[in-house]
């Protein structure tokens, strides 16, 4: 009986590390899909404008990133359109220069931004922060672009002549 007993125990326990070799393996795999659609919902996702959140500060910072990140995208439309005309190009440009302007002295001003939320009532600083970050993003996103928009610019330019 002492030998039955031994071997079902000894069966027990490798059955038990195979369950526990199994769940993590399972486990490891279902961890992986989910941080890969997390992956792919971040680069899909679209910057939009936030609403007020009542701080002079924060508003007014949140609202010019947004303006230079939506004429930013104004110019793309132009710049992805096939009948753009080459006349344009010299205005984009410049355009394009100056926003890169902008955005440096926005970012600049971004922790005086950050700052001003943080000194908000509790109720409304998790959606001044969030703002504040959202303007930042716009701003990284746009600053992004630009140079492969210059190019675009000089690469129809060229072509136009």
């Amino acid at each position: 009986m002492k030998k039955v007993t031994k071997n079902l125990g000894m069966a027990a326990k490798v059955l038990m590390v195979a369950l526990l070799i199994a769940g993590v393996s399972v486990d490891s795999f279902g961890q992986k899909k989910k941080k890969d659609k997390k992956k792919k919902d971040k680069k899909e996702k679209v910057l939009e404008r936030p609403d007020k959140v009542g701080n002079g500060a924060v508003d007014a910072y949140v609202s010019s990133a947004f303006d230079i990140f939506e004429k930013n995208q104004e110019i793309s439309k132009k710049l992805g359109d096939a009948s753009g005309s080459v006349g344009d190009m010299g205005t984009m440009k410049a355009d394009l220069q100056k926003q890169m302007t902008d955005i440096k002295d926005l970012l600049g001003k971004s922790k005086a931004a950050g700052d001003a939320a943080g000194k908000l009532p509790m109720k409304d600083k998790p959606k001044a922060v969030k703002a504040v970050k959202k303007g930042t993003d716009a701003l990284n996103a746009t600053q992004k672009a630009i140079p492969g928009q210059l190019e675009m610019i000089k690469t129809q330019s060229a072509k136009g002549k």
